[in-house]
């Protein structure tokens, strides 16, 4: 993946180590500049604050312009935005708080019978046998990214490397993603690239709303900055789990005819979550919830959680379930 140098722009760097502190140490040969890339191993919520500051300085000096901007044009819609930028806030209809709302999500491990357990049990004996490890090119793929995505790095990912993650297939596939390019086609490639960080920055880092299910939620309904057409549930939740990967399961959509966790939860372990039409639960919500249920339920029992994604995916479908 492309870097380009923070001070020339020009995509010229070079590897040169590993920092003391674990980052890398980078070189632009072009100007010669040397930098560190990768956020300081500090608390996530100092290096999100100083992020925040800068997104408050950048917007409070920086108004955004609407001249000409026509409702009917998605790509007008997302033009003029940078990583941690955001418009004027928008009015929410009343969404119950998330404490109260996730004390309503009453799924849980001990919903899973005896007899379940001891069936799964055995399954996971059997596909261990054939795949003992993940794939190799899946956690490079996410440690490449991961990194892309920290606060420091994320301005200067080239729009090419950006493209690319949103139509790549390495560490679960998005679906079809038609809207999303023709989107980036109309936007160009460095307007839709600032898009793109925007929805990055927003996604893992936001203020407002607060809470993480919900900006999950905001990003994927709405066409309107922070958003960004194209960029919906099954690509947001991919973004987290190269960014999370100890937390999210790469199971990308929370319902899908084709298997997403709802459905999984159902086939392999017999509990029965909310349909999205039934339940005032929104879904950023649903889609978190039931993530941390599926890792609760799959325990530590493999390399990790993209092991247990495709352990999941194979034994869904398989006879002995019933």
């Amino acid at each position: 993946m492309a870097l380009a140098c923070p001070t020339c722009e020009q995509t010229a760097a070079e590897y040169l180590g590993m920092a003391d502190d674990g980052r890398n140490m980078m070189r632009c040969t072009s100007c010669g500049h040397e930098w560190v890339l990768g956020a300081k191993p500090v608390s996530p919520r100092a290096i999100s604050q100083t992020t925040r500051s800068r997104s408050t300085t950048t917007r409070s000096t920086t108004p955004r312009s609407t001249a000409g901007r026509t409702p009917s044009s998605s790509a007008t819609r997302s033009a003029g935005r940078t990583a941690g930028t955001r418009g004027p806030l928008r009015e929410r209809r009343g969404v119950e708080d998330v404490e109260t709302a996730r004390r309503r999500f009453t799924a849980t491990a001990d919903a899973v019978t005896p007899e379940r357990w001891r069936v799964i049990e055995g399954l996971r004996r059997e596909f261990l046998s054939d795949f003992p490890h993940p794939e190799e090119e899946a956690g490079r793929y996410r440690d490449v990214y991961r990194q892309a995505f920290e606060a420091d790095a994320l301005p200067y990912v080239q729009p090419t490397a950006l493209k690319d993650f949103a139509n790549s297939k390495v560490v679960a596939r998005p679906g079809n993603m038609s809207r999303f390019n023709d989107e980036w086609r109309a936007l160009g490639n460095q307007r839709a690239a600032e898009a793109f960080r925007g929805v990055v920055e927003h996604l893992l880092r936001g203020e407002d709303p607060p809470a993480p299910e919900d900006r999950l939620t905001e990003l994927i309904t709405s066409d309107d900055p922070p958003a960004m057409p194209g960029f919906r549930e099954a690509m947001l939740t991919r973004v987290l789990c190269v960014a999370e990967p100890e937390r999210f399961l790469p199971i990308l959509i929370y319902t899908s005819p084709a298997g997403g966790k709802r459905e999984i939860a159902r086939r392999v372990f017999g509990i029965e979550l909310p349909a999205p039409e039934t339940t005032s639960q929104t879904i950023g919500r649903l889609a978190y919830w039931s993530n941390d249920l599926l890792v609760d339920l799959i325990g530590d029992r493999f390399v990790d959680l993209d092991h247990a994604r495709a352990f999941l995916w194979w034994v869904k479908d398989h006879p002995d379930l019933g």
